[in-house]
């Protein structure tokens, strides 16, 4: 105990975010749990309590420090792209940072913002008013869809890779054309969507799906934006203040 006690200022909350994110990539979401983080860090689980309330609180700070580099990339723009070309490419990096961790999505959906969060989800909402034109309002109402059609999105991929693990068998290419496992009942149009599409969870639908809420956010910016704002929108992207 004492040798335990000897260790704690050595133990940082840095150190247990870094730990407990490798941790998740190793064993999920639901192996992640505090006696396996202590083990790892060779402290009793008491320890911990130091640093975070609960679990939760734990998880909540797991988050941040994964989102937090994509976020503030958000905050600043790039000069010369068009207002879809930069989100298309907010969002897909968005993809990208979920499924680089095991579990990624079912982290961030779980987990609320830090008050450290914050002051970046401020600059996130910034710079999507300075690339459109628009007021905080809409760029919020925007930014919280993408951000939800991701996750979900992403959930389906995790889903789809955890049968994979527990019910290992023949591969097929994400995104490849297929047909559909038969049961007896033809299904005609599903084998042929199938066919066209490859894989409900490939590129293909994520991109289809993407530029579904980019036409509806150009179409809601048409409508709502006044003609000062619709010139600065189509005149491109500005740098924003973090």
């Amino acid at each position: 105990m004492t040798a335990a006690l000897n260790r704690l200022p050595l133990l940082d909350r840095e150190q247990v975010v870094r730990v407990a994110l490798r941790l998740l990539d190793e064993a999920g979401l639901d192996g992640l749990t505090l006696r396996r983080l202590a083990a790892e860090l060779d402290v009793k689980a008491p320890a911990l309590y130091w640093h975070f309330t609960n679990k939760q609180d734990l998880l909540d700070h797991m988050a941040h420090v994964m989102t937090e580099p994509w976020m503030r990339a958000v905050a600043v723009t790039t000069a010369g792209q068009g207002w879809e070309d930069w989100l298309a490419e907010v969002v897909r990096t968005y993809r990208a940072l979920l499924l680089s961790h095991r579990d990624g999505a079912r982290l961030a959906a779980s987990t609320r913002p830090l008050p450290g969060s914050l002051p970046l989800l401020d600059g996130c909402i910034a710079a999507f008013q300075q690339a459109t034109g628009c007021g905080p309002g809409q760029a919020l109402q925007s930014l919280t869809t993408l951000i939800a059609f991701v996750r979900g999105f992403v959930l389906d991929e995790e889903a789809a890779r955890h049968r994979v693990r527990e019910q290992p068998g023949p591969r097929t290419r994400q995104g490849s054309k297929r047909t559909v496992p038969r049961g007896g009942q033809p299904v005609p149009h599903l084998d042929a969507a199938m066919h066209e599409t490859g894989s409900p969870n490939g590129e293909g639908t994520f991109e289809y799906g993407l530029h579904l809420i980019l036409d509806g956010i150009g179409g809601t910016l048409r409508r709502h934006t006044t003609p000062r704002n619709d010139a600065q929108a189509t005149s491109g992207i500005h740098k924003a203040a973090v």
